[in-house]
């Protein structure tokens, strides 16, 4: 369900809340007016005295006759009018439930599906620091071994190795700093998501020096700091796909903002991949799936355009 289906949803329920209580406004002022009626009648009788029934031939009841008839008239009228409140009543309540039920439900669908979003970043998290960081600290742990060997046979040997090790552990440092920066950009915070985006391209093209980045960034208007990064998130996902997946050697990253809304393309040169590809469930790649829900919590549109051996185009497009 969309963010604007879901408000739709919403204004109806308020307003079958609002028709509830004006049915039940005017139910209690039905029922008001029939007191008032039953108390008149009673009156009328209780006001009946006993020399008025020896002295005169009539009773209250012919006395008054016109008067009685017309209100009874109108209590018959205000009981049949009652039943047809009742009964609405009771169908828009089970309506305005019903409608409410349905929100709730769409409500828990989505922070499952928000629930999923944040499983599968940890296991890209735990993956990229299995591959990069965790691997290039084993190989660390080896070198100061092998240093530790080499420091009383040939101290020559030993002091090469702990240069390779100092430039190791340099290298680890900015391993987990660029991670750092993927959990939570300085750049975003500090200066926007036009600057986030030059930062994260300029760091795209130091460590793929054989892939050509061609990019053409936008500023975008957007005071939502949430959207912002899910749309920081898209993209870098949709960057590193084609990186890792495609096996081309050019990305062209478009990013724009149009009629209120973020559009972005990414296409590469790579090999392509088919429908089936793309929506097989055990494919262990979680990238596609990633940015399908994040666009979707987004209430945007996302569209693959692949051609085997032809490269891949995605089209997204959030509103802001």
């Amino acid at each position: 369900m969309s963010r604007d289906d879901y408000t739709s949803l919403n204004e109806m329920y308020i307003a079958l809340l609002e028709a509830e209580d004006s049915l039940k406004r005017e139910l209690k002022r039905n029922l008001f007016r029939i007191s008032e009626i039953d108390a008149y009648l009673q009156l009328l009788h209780d006001q009946e005295e006993e020399d008025f029934k020896v002295f005169s031939p009539r009773n209250v009841e012919e006395i008054h006759k016109e008067s009685i008839a017309i209100q009874k008239e109108e209590k018959s009228k205000l009981e049949e009018e009652n039943r047809s409140l009742y009964s609405k009543i009771n169908k828009v309540t089970n309506f305005a439930k019903g409608l409410q039920r349905a929100m709730d439900a769409d409500t828990s669908f989505n922070k499952l599906e928000i629930l999923d979003i944040q499983e599968k970043e940890r296991q890209r998290i735990a993956r990229d620091l299995h591959d990069t960081s965790l691997q290039n600290l084993t190989h660390l742990v080896h070198k100061v071994e092998l240093a530790s060997i080499y420091m009383d046979r040939d101290v020559v040997q030993a002091k090469l190795e702990l240069a390779t090790l100092n430039k190791g552990i340099k290298e680890v440092i900015e391993d987990i700093r660029n991670t750092i920066f993927d959990l939570r950009p300085m750049s975003f915070d500090d200066l926007g998501l036009k600057e986030a985006f030059d930062r994260l391209f300029t760091v795209l093209k130091e460590n793929n020096k054989t892939i050509d980045f061609e990019t053409d960034i936008g500023t975008i208007t957007c005071e939502n700091e949430s959207v912002r990064i899910t749309i920081y998130r898209i993209v870098q996902e949709a960057c590193s796909n084609a990186i890792e997946h495609s096996g081309g050697n050019k990305i062209k990253i478009q990013i724009a903002e149009e009629d209120k809304c973020c559009k972005i393309v990414v296409k590469d040169n790579g090999k392509g991949f088919t429908a089936e590809e793309l929506s097989d469930k055990d494919n262990k790649n979680f990238g596609v799936a990633i940015m399908k829900e994040r666009v979707k919590l987004l209430d945007g549109k996302i569209s693959f355009d692949s051609v085997l051996g032809g490269g891949t185009e995605i089209k997204i497009e959030i509103p802001l």
